[in-house]
């Protein structure tokens, strides 16, 4: 008759195979997440159920029609990223998100700058940014930055969300809410000083 193996040293055997064959393939290895695409000024990018496209990022000692205020006595500029946009969800909703990082637009972020940007339209339009399904827009997003922060011929490195739409239960039942917020490309620009003789047009 054959003696019976107790099942702890079978379990112990395959372990000890297990982990044999796997140093002999290179190990245990972690599956590292896939780096965001990298887009260029100019390029459509989708994310949060929107449609993104960086025009260009602008120093000014003016803000234009950007909503941010230099201080002059401090010569304090504004930069300024001019992005067009199309909302691809079915329903109004506001350029601007709750809470940081935001989903929205102003979830595009300068590396270097933690504060979120303020909007407004480019065409100089009052009030809060909402944008229409289907409807293109052109915004500013600004930051007010010291004067020695940034120059002409600058490189500044972007990043753009996305995320992922639900509809809210309970107390936020039929809200829509766009959560777990991402990198969703990166992108880097150019910064142009705009000339004093051009800053009436803004």
């Amino acid at each position: 008759m054959a003696s019976l193996i107790p099942t702890p040293w079978l379990i112990t055997a395959g372990g000890a195979v297990l982990l044999a064959a796997t140093a002999a393939f290179g190990g245990l290895q972690t599956v590292s997440p896939k780096p965001a695409p990298a887009v260029s000024v100019g390029e459509r990018y989708s994310g949060s159920d929107l449609q993104m496209t960086v025009q260009g990022v602008e120093l000014r000692a003016e803000r234009g029609n950007a909503a941010s205020f230099p201080d002059k006595e401090k010569h304090e500029k504004v930069l300024a990223v001019i992005v067009d946009v199309v909302n691809t969800f079915g329903k109004p909703r506001l350029a601007t998100g709750s809470g940081s990082p935001s989903p929205a637009v102003d979830g595009i972020h300068v590396e270097g700058i933690d504060e979120k940007p303020l909007i407004a339209y480019a065409d100089g339009s009052d009030g809060r940014v909402w944008l229409q399904p289907g409807v293109p827009v052109q915004l500013v997003l600004s930051w007010v930055v010291g004067p020695d922060e940034l120059h002409d011929g600058d490189e500044v490195r972007l990043t753009l969300p996305d995320s992922t739409h639900s509809v809210g239960t309970n107390v936020q039942r039929g809200v829509d809410i766009w959560d777990e917020v991402v990198v969703g490309a990166t992108l880097t620009a150019t910064v142009r000083e705009i000339p004093a003789s051009e800053e009436d047009a803004l």
